[in-house]
């Protein structure tokens, strides 16, 4: 028995929303772009913060698998809650906050640095 053809068959996934449960808001995006000859393209995934316009979205990184690209976002998403913490802690008000927070890519870049003295979870690389 034959399955009838369907447009369907030529989606691809292009975009995920990465959350830490379903009733959570979306901490991050990837977005899969396929760049350079199309018969041979180069795969490359962006990862951007989460906010309900694309305009109010921050660069966190390019990568070039979907793995690194989630990982990307996780890290951003502990390094984010992190220094906001820490920030509170110090009693920093909202306007200066705003003012202090350093780009994603460099929270990231930062918190990487220092993840193993950090307890909160990363995933692991097999």
């Amino acid at each position: 028995m034959a399955v009838p053809w369907s447009p369907a068959a030529h989606a691809r996934p292009a975009e995920w929303l990465l959350r830490v449960t379903e009733s959570q808001p979306p901490y991050a995006v990837v977005r899969r772009f396929l760049l350079g000859d199309p018969n041979r393209p180069d795969e490359w995934f962006r990862v951007v913060t989460w906010a309900p316009t694309s305009e109010a979205r921050e660069l966190i990184g390019w990568v070039r698998s979907l793995d690194a690209a989630c990982a990307l976002g996780w890290d951003h998403y502990c390094a984010f809650q992190s220094w906001r913490s820490h920030m509170a802690a110090r009693r920093t008000d909202s306007t200066a906050m705003n003012q202090l927070k350093p780009s994603p890519a460099e929270l990231v870049k930062f918190w990487r640095a220092h993840a193993d003295n950090e307890k909160t979870p990363r995933p692991t690389r097999r």
